[in-house]
């Protein structure tokens, strides 16, 4: 059985995979190079391009029972492609085992390989997806009190708050103030993540343009106190990756969120404020802002 010449994806791999991910990716944030090549450390994603399909393995994920892949995207045949993972895996004495399957690609194994796959739905890897209306305007009676704290903040800081665009100029004084946050947010958030989503941070600012990434910064009294920065799925969907703001400014997030949409957003229709990871407070404060759908996902594992 032939194996399939997997690499690691590395920064000169995004416009690539994206020519994939772009197209056939359902606007799910996994489904993006930028999050493949940040997360290499996490997942270990490799990929290989084969008859125009997209391949991706998550190595790191991979054990004694399982070769762990994401599920294949291209306009080929669908069912050879998965038959051709399956190959590899059993090439290694294995089983094939997917993560953050979507619904479709979920019904598709369920239809083709009848009987071969068992299915786990992962809420904590379902994604938020909001319309960029809801963000840019807050509307209707659910999003009052976020409309009035955007008030109050412009009322208690306008004249001391610069709101712009994030350029490389910008790049240097938004990681220092990546580090203020961990340290200051360091014992009501678990350690471990923390410093992942640093290690993250800052391989997606030391690639900045070359990644694609847009963001927005805030400065009140000259200083960052907030930031956020995403990058496009495809023309429609917008991933929202980090966002960071000091609560000594009441209402600061609401802001960051409402003037990076019309900054970098303005262009797309639906934004994608990615999972939750299972955390309670994430979930509470995500589904408050009343997500116009879930891109619900599920995990598959070879029988």
């Amino acid at each position: 059985m032939e194996r399939i010449d997997f690499r690691p994806v590395s920064l000169g791999d995004r416009e690539r995979i994206f020519e994939y991910t772009s197209k056939y990716g359902e606007g799910s944030c996994q489904h993006s190079p930028v999050a493949m090549y940040s997360l290499y450390e996490k997942y270990g994603d490799s990929f290989h391009i084969e008859d125009d399909m997209l391949y991706v393995l998550r190595k790191n994920l991979c054990n004694d029972v399982y070769r762990v892949y994401m599920a294949p995207l291209g306009k080929n045949d669908l069912k050879a492609a998965y038959a051709r993972i399956l190959e590899d895996a059993h090439s290694y004495g294995k089983k094939a085992s997917f993560v953050t399957l979507t619904q479709k690609h979920a019904d598709f194994l369920r239809d083709n390989f009848a009987g071969s796959f068992e299915f786990k739905e992962d809420r904590d890897l379902a994604e938020y997806i909001f319309s960029v209306e809801t963000m840019r305007d807050f509307p209707g009676k659910i999003h009052a009190r976020r409309r009035t704290e955007i008030r109050t903040f412009w009322r208690d800081f306008g004249d001391r708050t610069n709101v712009k665009v994030m350029t490389k100029d910008d790049v240097s004084d938004v990681a220092a103030y990546a580090v203020k946050w961990l340290t200051d947010n360091a014992d009501t958030h678990d350690e471990d993540a923390l410093n992942r989503e640093m290690i993250c941070i800052r391989k997606q600012l030391a690639s900045f343009e070359d990644l694609g990434i847009s963001g927005t910064v805030i400065r009140v009294d000259g200083s960052v106190a907030a930031f956020c920065y995403g990058v496009p799925l495809n023309d429609e969907y917008y991933d929202v990756l980090i966002e960071k703001g000091n609560r000594a400014f009441p209402g600061i997030y609401r802001v960051l969120r409402q003037e990076s949409t019309k900054l970098n957003v303005s262009g797309f229709s639906h934004i994608n404020f990615e999972e939750d990871v299972g955390v309670d407070g994430l979930r509470r404060l995500k589904e408050s802002y009343c997500p116009e759908f879930m891109i619900t996902k599920y995990r598959g594992f070879e029988k």
